[in-house]
């Protein structure tokens, strides 16, 4: 069984800000999956379920959430980022 790379907080911010997500892990089907150990498998299960009633990926459901969310904090992120230089 292959060992899975756990990543760091700045490439968890870093997928955040550019609304990619990790996109380097592949299932065997060769389709992008969402990372298992960042998101809670009951909050993942309930945007598959929203995702299938929109007709829509859940990959492309939760990029839209990330991208309103931090449209939200916007006044807190350009702070934080600030911050980090």
């Amino acid at each position: 069984m292959a060992k899975r790379s756990k990543k760091n907080i700045k490439q968890i911010q870093d997928a955040l800000l550019s609304n990619t997500g990790f996109l380097n892990r592949e299932d065997s089907s060769g389709e992008e999956t969402i990372h298992q150990d960042i998101i809670d498998d009951e909050v993942l299960t309930k945007y598959e379920a929203l995702a299938e009633y929109e007709k829509t990926d859940t990959k492309t459901l939760i990029n839209k959430a990330l991208g309103h969310f931090l449209k939200l904090k916007g006044l807190q992120l350009e702070q934080a980022l600030k911050n980090r230089k």
